[in-house]
């Protein structure tokens, strides 16, 4: 939970930019009808790949070796949802990880949550299209495979997420000391009579 803002947060903090997977009015409608049913397994995991692999791209082509880019989304994310689907269609879902080959991430952050928080951002978000109940358990599902998976991937870092607010600075300060990220260029403000 909070994987959005978090995103949203750094970037404007960094100023270079973030990468978001979107949301409801971004999606094709059809995506939140088969996750809300549990089918077209391979197809909602390939479609989601799809997107994080277009913000890859388009990243390559703004990255450097000064600047620090957002992106929602990695391999171990496509991974981590294999886990809502039932285990005759894992070894199709194994085969769409290969859409990430070319994303090379220098850090992965993870944000795993408490049972507790998990059901208190769902039911805060009051989104129309989702079922409280049936979020809570598939994102307690999601957030067990996150904490199982991370060990596995390289330059992986876990945060749990309880207690941190992610629209205060110290909040975004803790991830970025947590993350091992470089600081940013913090924008001067100052009390003017007049600007020259």
């Amino acid at each position: 939970m909070g994987k959005s803002t978090l995103v949203r947060q750094l970037g404007d903090l960094y100023h270079h930019g973030s990468y978001g997977e979107g949301e409801k009015g971004v999606w094709d409608p059809q995506v939140l009808v088969d996750i809300e049913a549990g089918v077209n397994a391979i197809g909602v995991t390939a479609y989601f790949g799809a997107l994080y692999d277009a913000n890859y791209r388009c990243a390559a082509g703004h990255d450097g070796p000064d600047r620090v880019i957002f992106i929602e989304g990695a391999v171990i994310t496509l991974e981590a949802h294999i886990v809502e689907y039932p285990d005759e269609y894992h070894a199709g879902l194994r085969d769409v990880l290969a859409i990430g080959a070319e994303w090379k991430p220098d850090r992965v952050i993870v944000l795993t949550s408490s049972s507790d928080t998990i059901e208190k951002h769902i039911r805060q978000r009051r989104r129309s299209h989702e079922q409280v109940q049936n979020m809570v358990r598939r994102f307690r599902l999601i957030d067990d495979e996150f904490r199982r998976l991370a060990p596995l991937y390289p330059d992986t870092i876990v945060l749990d997420r309880d207690g941190i607010e992610f629209h205060e600075r110290e909040g975004l300060a803790s991830v970025i000391r947590a993350a091992g990220l470089p600081s940013f260029q913090e924008i001067p403000y100052r009390r003017l009579d007049r600007y020259s």
